[in-house]
């Protein structure tokens, strides 16, 4: 008898499911259309499951049909080309559905969020959303900090890139803060603590009078953005002028941020005093 009721319970569960997964598609279509860039195909997508007399209101609209749907998405992919929208979890009750949304920018700036409430027909399609919209909402920490470590890995990414692929030293100073310190290990030759791009360059210039360089192994990389912190690991392959032997070197470099610059950066090799005593090696 218990074996009978357990399968009727899970015969309703499984009904219960199906019955929601059927209520949430037509909310699945409506996220699909505001994802749609194309008016043509957006228009199509929305009369799946929009009606003549289906409405739409916030704080920006009321409209009443497809054509004038797609319209009002039209006029806001036109303010915000980049927008990029997301949605949270569904709560349904009846033929009622509410859900939080967020856009934001390419660059994962928020640019508004708010909750819709949805009134389906019981046929698969819309009747009714309104929008609300909240002015208070801001961006989680978390949220914050994943944008902190986005921003903070591609000012690495270009300050790797100027240094060792372009050799673009005027795009790198714009990555540099003023009196930015790098600290090279004492034992090298070119060691030593350098304040200002203008010494950096000094240092480029002498380090370069050592050893040719050519990547080995691309950078992986690590980040604190809780403390605007970035960590690389890559390998360089060098060549000695003086002895023309040749060497593979591991290489960390730390790099501390703010406000988008690079404010310091302290470089660490696998094996510093074998690095040092490679370059003034003789042939």
């Amino acid at each position: 008898m218990r074996k009978i009721y357990f399968i009727c319970f899970l015969f309703t569960l499984n009904n219960a499911f199906a019955q929601k997964k059927e209520k949430l598609n037509p909310i699945t279509v409506y996220e699909k259309v505001w994802q749609e860039r194309n008016s043509d195909a957006r228009l199509k997508l929305i009369k799946t499951i929009w009606l003549d007399d289906s409405t739409f209101e916030d704080p920006s609209a009321s409209i009443k049909g497809s054509v004038a749907l797609n319209n009002v998405i039209n006029e806001f992919y036109k303010k915000n080309p980049d927008a990029i929208l997301s949605s949270g979890s569904k709560v349904v009750k009846d033929n009622y559905v509410s859900w939080d949304w967020k856009i934001l920018d390419s660059k994962n700036k928020l640019i508004m969020a708010g909750r819709d409430f949805a009134r389906l027909n019981g046929k698969g399609q819309v009747s009714k959303i309104i929008g609300f919209w909240d002015q208070e909402v801001t961006l989680s920490e978390a949220e914050i900090l994943q944008n902190l470590e986005a921003d903070n890995y591609k000012v690495v990414a270009k300050y790797y890139e100027c240094l060792f692929k372009t050799k673009d030293f005027t795009a790198m100073a714009t990555v540099i803060e003023e009196g930015a310190i790098y600290n090279q290990a004492e034992g090298l030759p070119y060691g030593g603590k350098y304040v200002g791009f203008s010494e950096w360059t000094k240092m480029y210039a002498k380090s370069a009078e050592f050893f040719d360089l050519e990547i080995e192994k691309e950078p992986v990389y690590f980040s604190d953005a809780s403390k605007n912190e970035v960590i690389i690991y890559f390998t360089i392959k060098c060549k000695a002028k003086k002895s023309g032997k040749t060497m593979s070197v591991p290489i960390s470099e730390h790099f501390d941020l703010k406000n988008g610059k690079i404010t310091a950066i302290r470089p660490f090799y696998f094996d510093t005093k074998q690095f040092a005593e490679f370059l003034k090696s003789k042939k």
